[in-house]
C-alpha cells in the first residue's frame, strides 16, 4: 500500500493542530479540503485514522502513518537541502521534532539548543512532557526522539543510555525544619511541591524516610516559576542539583538532607531511519549529557 506524501502532511497537520481549521491554516487550503483529504486517507486504509472530537487525535492506525508521516517529511527536508547544495541554491530549513523533560531543557540539554541555534539549519519543534512520559511521544508518532526515562527501545527505535540526573531536596531557610524536627515529621506536614499530580519525585524522597502519606502539595508545571515558588517559601521539593547551586551558596535555598538525592536515569530514544539530522543531534545530546550528567548514581 502506497500513500502519498499529500496524504500525510496532512493527517500532520491535523494532529499537531488538533482541529481540520487549524490544518487547514497551516496548510493553506481550506477546511473543507483538509476534511476530504482525510476522507481519501481512510478510503484507502480502510480504517478510520484520526479520533474526531476536541483536539483532534490519531487512531491506533493513525499513529502508525503520523510516525511514517514524520520520517518521510524528515527524509525529505533533507534531501531538499542536499539538492540546494549541488544547485547552489538557498537551502530550507529542516524541522525536528524532539521530546524533552522541563528539567533537562533549563539544564544539561541547553548546549544542544545552543549548538542548533549556531548553526541555524534546524527548525525545533520541542515538545516538553515529564521524562518519564516523552517515550509515548515517541512511540505515536508525535516526535522523532526524546530524552527518556524508558531505557527499552521501542519497535523501530533505538536507545542508549544518558547518564543519571541528581535531584536534591530543598527548601527556603524561611520554612527549613526547626531545630531538632525530625525529617520525616517535617516532610509529612510542611506543603511540598509538584510539577503536576503525575510528578514522583518529592515522592521517591519521601520514600526514603519511611514517610508514606505526602503532605499537601501545589502543583506550578513550569520549571523556572517552579524554582521561584520554592526559593520564596510556598514549599519544599526536589531540584536539579545544576539549578540549585548558586542559590544554596546564597542561602537562598538550604538542603534538608547532606547527602540524599534522588537519581534518575535518563535515556536517549530516536527512531530507527538513516537521518543525518537526526544523526547529527543525537550526538549534541550524547556531548551535552556526557559533560553534565552523572556517570553513577
Amino acid at each position: 500500500m502506497r500513500v502519498g506524501i499529500e496524504a500525510l502532511e496532512t493527517l500532520m497537520a491535523v494532529c499537531d493542530e488538533g482541529t481540520f481549521g487549524g490544518a487547514a491554516a497551516r496548510l493553506h487550503i481550506t477546511t473543507g479540503a483538509v476534511s476530504q483529504r482525510i476522507a481519501g486517507l481512510e478510503k484507502q486504509i480502510g480504517h478510520p485514522v484520526v479520533v474526531r472530537r476536541q483536539p483532534v487525535s490519531a487512531t491506533h492506525v493513525g499513529r502508525e502513518l503520523l510516525r511514517l508521516a514524520r520520517q518521510s517529511l524528515l527524509l525529505q527536508q533533507e534531501a531538499g537541502v542536499r539538492l540546494a547544495e549541488e544547485l547552489h541554491a538557498t537551502e530550507p530549513s529542516i524541522r525536528l521534532s524532539l521530546a524533552v523533560n522541563a528539567d533537562s531543557l533549563s539544564t544539561w540539554f541547553q548546549p544542544v539548543v545552543q549548538a542548533i541555534a549556531a548553526e541555524g539549519r534546524l527548525l525545533l519543534d520541542l515538545r516538553i512532557e515529564d521524562q518519564d512520559r516523552t517515550g509515548d511521544l515517541l512511540r505515536s508518532g508525535t516526535v522523532l526522539a526524546a530524552v527518556t526515562t524508558d531505557a527499552e527501545a521501542g519497535a523501530g527505535c533505538t536507545t542508549e543510555s544518558l547518564g543519571w540526573m541528581r535531584y536534591l531536596p530543598v527548601c527556603s531557610p524561611a520554612i527549613a525544619p526547626a531545630a531538632g524536627q525530625e525529617l520525616d515529621e517535617y516532610l509529612g506536614t510542611v506543603p511540598m511541591l509538584q510539577f503536576d499530580s503525575l510528578d514522583a519525585l518529592p515522592l521517591q524522597f519521601m520514600d526514603q524516610f519511611g514517610v508514606t502519606t505526602p503532605p499537601s502539595a501545589h502543583f506550578i508545571p513550569s520549571n523556572r516559576e517552579y524554582f521561584d515558588a520554592v526559593r520564596l517559601g510556598l514549599g519544599w521539593s526536589v531540584l536539579p542539583e545544576d539549578q540549585v547551586h548558586s542559590a544554596l551558596e546564597d542561602e537562598d535555598l538550604v538542603l534538608l538532607h547532606p547527602t540524599a538525592s534522588v537519581d534518575v536515569a535518563l535515556h536517549w530514544q530516536r527512531w530507527r531511519i538513516s537521518s543525518a539530522t537526526l544523526d547529527q543531534v543525537t550526538d549534541l545530546v550524547r556531548q551535552a549529557a556526557h559533560r553534565r550528567l552523572r556517570r553513577t548514581h
